[in-house]
């Protein structure tokens, strides 16, 4: 089952037909105003992502994930946090539909938090709703184009869906913002021949 906060088996989606390629390019790297004196301020989340599209370990780009999710969650009210730890319970409990509930619910508190987006179109894509998935793949990643969770979760969506080039040019996303993802050639090899067929 998958987990809301991106660190367990992800969701699959495509969302060109919704239009979101033109919102959800990587984007430039992030800039930080530095103010005098704060020199070392902490990076932000753009700069954070920046930092994990040039990693070159696993370990690191992990660390990096990890610091990336913090950020994006560090604004979460402590009720939404509860809805988004029922919502977790109910996905490992296999109530796909209690958790899109608890994600209503905590969207309806926090509808400007890219993650809760993101975390509702897990919860919808394990309800057996990939389309909806999709249609919150598109705020997440409106908000912010480099979540490579995100994308993560769209290659996934499409990929039940059957559209296989969707799910390749979301999969294209993914390699750009982490190259250190996990079995990267033998996914980019399926994908490829899923999308394509078989090079002649």
């Amino acid at each position: 089952m998958a987990t809301l906060l991106g660190h367990g088996p992800q969701a699959r989606a495509a969302l060109p037909s919704h239009g979101v390629d033109q919102h959800a390019g990587p984007a430039a790297a992030g800039t930080h105003a530095h103010d005098m004196g704060k020199a070392d301020a902490e990076p932000s989340l753009g700069d954070l992502e920046t930092e994990l599209a040039h990693a070159v370990n696993v370990r690191g780009a992990r660390d990096l994930l990890v610091r990336i999710e913090r950020i994006r969650q560090k604004d979460l009210a402590p009720t939404t946090n509860l809805l988004l730890k029922r919502a977790q319970d109910d996905l490992d409990a296999q109530r796909p539909l209690d958790a899109v509930q608890d994600m209503d619910d905590a969207l309806l508190l926090q509808p400007d938090e890219e993650v809760l987006w993101r975390n509702r179109a897990q919860a919808r894509l394990a309800a057996a709703n990939p389309d909806g998935a999709v249609a919150d793949l598109g705020v997440a990643l409106h908000h912010d184009g480099r979540d490579v969770t995100a994308w993560k979760i769209l290659e996934e969506t499409e990929e039940q869906r059957g559209d296989w080039q969707a799910a390749w040019k979301a999969w294209q996303h993914v390699l750009q913002l982490d190259p250190t993802t996990p079995d990267a050639d033998h996914e980019t090899q399926r994908l490829r021949l899923k999308a394509f067929g078989q090079p002649t």
